[in-house]
């Protein structure tokens, strides 16, 4: 600015980025500031530490985005196994995975029990690990807090999320069982 408060120089314009790749940029920014404070506090201040600091925080963020897509989706994120399913489905692939549905999929395994299963490494999650991380840090323990909490919030406190199995637990795909009693 000049001293008279007007622009100086030549305009120059700049390309939009589509709405597709804002949100695959603004997804990667909001998921890397989770992993990275998740890393920060696990190596500063211990497990220990994380756990609290996972269990006091994931609820707060992941749970209001359940109650959110339930609210603009309740024709389909119903509450019994398949709606959870959906939900899950959707918080995974669509908020956090950048859209990839082909790694997520959902199997109803009975009326009260459900599957929610991301196949061939597709987690953005893992992929947002620095490489000291990936094995050692207990993404499972977050990611089942996480999906807990959405459906949880979502859908209710009759269902609960646990994770069955996951990198860190030495398997190459995540399996999340939701029940409801």
């Amino acid at each position: 600015m000049s001293a008279d408060g007007k622009l100086q120089g030549e305009k120059i314009e700049w390309t939009a980025l589509s709405p597709e790749e804002r949100y695959r940029r603004v997804t990667w920014e909001g998921l890397l500031i989770i992993q990275r404070t998740d890393e920060h506090v696990w190596q500063h201040q211990g497990p220990e530490a994380w756990q609290r600091f996972s269990d006091e925080t994931r609820p707060g963020w992941a749970g209001p985005i359940g109650r959110k897509l339930v609210k603009d989706h309740p024709e389909e994120l119903t509450p019994t196994i398949p709606g959870a399913l959906k939900l899950m489905a959707t918080y995974g692939a669509e908020v956090w995975g950048g859209g990839h549905r082909e790694v997520t999929h959902l199997r109803q395994v009975s009326e009260t029990e459900g599957h929610l299963v991301i196949t061939d490494h597709g987690c953005p999650q893992w992929r947002a690990f620095s490489e000291e991380m990936r094995g050692v840090f207990p993404c499972h323990k977050a990611c089942g807090k996480e999906m807990d909490s959405v459906v949880k919030h979502g859908l209710g406190p009759d269902f609960e999320v646990v994770t069955t199995e996951g990198r860190p637990m030495g398997h190459d795909d995540c399996v999340w069982r939701v029940r409801k009693s």
